[in-house]
């Protein structure tokens, strides 16, 4: 697809220009991820998810697409299962957001969360995950392979690398999808307003 064309030439540029990553194991970040070390996000893209064509496997170990969620809104944003420092706020950011649009309309909000790390985060590692971190039902985790992860990273403007303790700097960011896919409202930071967002899902659920 023309889509998935052009986000594969976005990810090249990436890879050679600006260097986020795409060589895991000659960074020579060597400090520990920790907020000091988030890295700034880029523009989200214009394109549609539903055009990525990924496939992806769940913490109950399902394979699924992102058409999945075709005709529903949902939030998605990006982290990895042993990250002890930036991830967990992020998540609990992401669960007072969860509260507050089911204050605001009665119903929860459906939570997409990818893994940066296509080696460790298995569908084990991400169930046991949801299980620590207390995620209902509305909440899925999701894994895939590098260059479906990196593709998506790209789409969502999160950047990301693995430094060579293993673990991951990246961009704090998540996002509001549309029913046909597009990214329509997005948070950046730890702790940032959220009154936009919750806005703006009013409008269109």
């Amino acid at each position: 697809m023309k889509f998935q064309s052009t986000y594969k030439i976005f990810i090249f540029l990436i890879c050679v220009v600006v260097g986020f990553g795409c060589d895991d194991h000659n960074s020579n970040n060597h400090h520990h991820h920790g907020e000091d070390h988030v890295l700034a996000a880029n523009d989200a893209a214009q394109g549609s998810l539903f055009d990525l064509g990924s496939k992806w496997t769940t913490e109950s170990n399902q394979m699924i697409g992102f058409n999945h969620y075709r005709g529903s809104l949902f939030i998605i944003s990006m982290f990895y299962a042993s990250c002890q420092s930036v991830c967990p706020r992020l998540v609990a950011d992401m669960e007072q957001l969860a509260k507050k649009i089911k204050l605001s309309i009665g119903q929860e909000p459906r939570i997409v969360l990818v893994s940066f790390d296509s080696e460790k985060d298995n569908p084990d590692v991400l169930s046991s995950y949801k299980k620590k971190m207390n995620l209902n039902d509305n909440w899925t985790l999701l894994t895939g392979t590098e260059s479906d992860i990196r593709m998506l990273s790209v789409v969502l403007g999160i950047n990301y690398k693995k430094i060579s303790n293993g673990e991951f700097n990246h961009s704090a960011v998540y996002s509001l999808v549309s029913k046909e896919g597009f990214v329509v409202s997005r948070i950046e930071g730890i702790g940032s307003n959220t009154d936009v967002l919750i806005s703006q899902y009013q409008k269109l659920k």
